[in-house]
């Protein structure tokens, strides 16, 4: 099983998912990692944040591609 690294952490889980099908349509595979109890607490994603993580390897590519999508929007 490969290394996974977080790429960003996002203050809301909505926004960690907008970056997780930006890299997925570009084939980069990603998941969410979320301390808030299988979303029942959503207000804990604002104070623990929402983990994005990908494989070691395409770490920098990801962080690459979503600081640039960011930067255009």
């Amino acid at each position: 099983m490969s290394k996974m690294e977080i790429i960003e952490v996002f203050g809301s889980r909505s926004d960690a998912e907008l970056a997780k099908g930006y890299l997925e349509s570009l084939g980069i595979e990603s998941r969410i990692v979320a301390d808030d109890v299988d979303q029942l607490y959503p207000s804990l994603d604002i104070v623990r944040g929402v983990k994005l993580i990908t494989k070691s390897s395409l770490v920098k590519r990801a962080k690459k591609l979503i600081n640039k999508k960011i930067k255009d929007n």
